[in-house]
């Protein structure tokens, strides 16, 4: 099943309204946390200005995925949720990067809930 231009589309818009909202993203795991480091992103605001520029950079053609059967969450309380990666050339990082998002629909309003982002591993 190959990703559509439309669901990409309402993904970022969705993430970008939930980070909006919130003030803040949500960790989907603990790996995020090593990975944030090791882009240097030690404050709440370097690591929100740094999601909120990736929101900005990427596109519908540059998601990677991912596919069934990896295309939904299995870690803790996120489990289910629809999985939104893209691979992208960052001008505000100077690399290629991989950020990898869902959006969590609980009660209440949507949460960004970020399972990765890092420079890109080939």
């Amino acid at each position: 099943m190959i990703p559509s231009d439309q669901e990409s589309a309402d993904a970022i818009t969705a993430a970008k309204e939930a980070l909006e909202n919130y003030g803040r993203f949500f960790f989907g795991n603990t790996k995020l946390e090593q990975e944030l480091y090791d882009l240097n992103l030690l404050s709440v605001a370097e690591r929100y200005m740094a999601i909120d520029i990736a929101l900005q950079e990427i596109t519908p053609a540059t998601r990677r995925g991912p596919n069934p059967p990896n295309h939904e969450s299995s870690h803790g309380s996120f489990r289910g949720n629809r999985l939104f990666a893209f691979r992208w050339n960052s001008c505000n990082f100077s690399t290629l990067m991989y950020f990898k998002f869902a959006i969590h629909r609980g009660s209440g309003k949507a949460r960004l809930v970020v399972f990765s982002f890092h420079e890109h591993r080939p």
